[in-house]
């Protein structure tokens, strides 16, 4: 994932993070089946924390894209580079 993808996706599709961690963490010696994108979207909720897993997903990416977060004294981004 490129970081114009990934602050696309934060902003407009943040499952689709999710789903790009779960692909660049998948181990086929582990796990058996690969999700389909329809699949994780629909099975992901009922085996973990959804919110923990996005700030999981969302903190690998912002170390390995080396993103940065500008934020106001309420904590709301007020621009991201």
């Amino acid at each position: 994932m490129t970081k114009k993808d990934y602050l696309t996706y934060k902003q407009t599709d943040p499952m689709a993070i999710m789903y790009e961690y779960y692909k660049e963490k998948f181990d086929k010696s582990k796990h058996k089946h690969f999700m389909s994108r329809k699949e994780f979207d629909t099975f992901a909720p009922m085996y973990t924390d959804v919110n923990s897993a996005y700030i999981k997903a969302c903190q690998h990416y912002d170390t390995a894209l080396q993103v940065v977060e500008l934020r106001d004294k309420q904590g709301n981004p007020i621009m991201i580079f």
